[in-house]
């Protein structure tokens, strides 16, 4: 229904907003990574969440629920590079919440 594809839609957002954080890293833009993190990203857990829960099928409903507490960690990893002002260590957690993010997204929306 509409509460789904508003979700969709707020999940798409974090998404693109979790695409600026390389640049920012790269030019040691560290406030802004958090920027990200606690702005567009903010509300990630909780659109996951929404989703997870409006999900049908268990099987999905299980492999999604356990990517978003994986994402959630890797957010915290960035959040915690960014103090330690660790590029490598922020841009390697970065990656690894891109690709559990793209396949919570491919899963949920299937």
């Amino acid at each position: 229904g509409s509460d789904a594809q508003i979700l969709f839609e707020r999940l798409a957002k974090s998404a693109n907003a979790l695409k600026d954080v390389p640049q920012y890293v790269d030019t040691k833009q560290w406030s802004k990574v958090l920027g990200v993190l606690t702005g567009p990203m903010g509300s990630l857990s909780s659109t996951m969440n929404e989703l997870v829960k409006i999900t049908e099928s268990e099987e999905v409903k299980n492999t999604c629920k356990s990517l978003s507490v994986d994402i959630r960690k890797e957010l915290y990893a960035i959040a915690g590079a960014v103090d330690r002002k660790n590029q490598k260590d922020a841009l390697v957690a970065y990656e690894k919440a891109v690709e559990k993010l793209d396949k919570f997204v491919k899963l949920i929306s299937a």
